[in-house]
């Protein structure tokens, strides 16, 4: 019942749609993009798919060097038991980005 709540009104349980416009920069959307970097540079990526949403984020990282490059990160949430789990961080091919 819990995960029914928190589903967005006409929106398919697990289908990947695009944020509504101007999502990139609230504080949730930041917060789980700092959560991405952070969990990468610990190295404590765990996988594992249930209930939940998937968080598709396109982030620029600053390099060693000081070159910049985007990597994509997924974020698996379920808001409702405050829990957040990094699934994947890889860099953005210079082509897609």
């Amino acid at each position: 019942m819990a995960e029914e709540a928190q589903q967005p009104r006409g929106v398919k349980v697990g289908g990947i749609h695009d944020a509504p416009a101007g999502r990139e920069n609230d504080l949730t959307t930041v917060e789980l993009a700092r959560f991405a970097v952070a969990e990468h540079n610990s190295k404590a990526v765990r996988q594992q798919v249930v209930g939940g949403f998937m968080h598709y984020l396109t982030v620029e990282v600053k390099e060693p060097g000081g070159a910049n490059k985007l990597y994509e990160a997924k974020v698996w949430e379920r808001a409702w038991e405050n829990f957040k789990q990094l699934q994947d961080f890889k860099p953005l091919d210079d082509a897609t980005a």
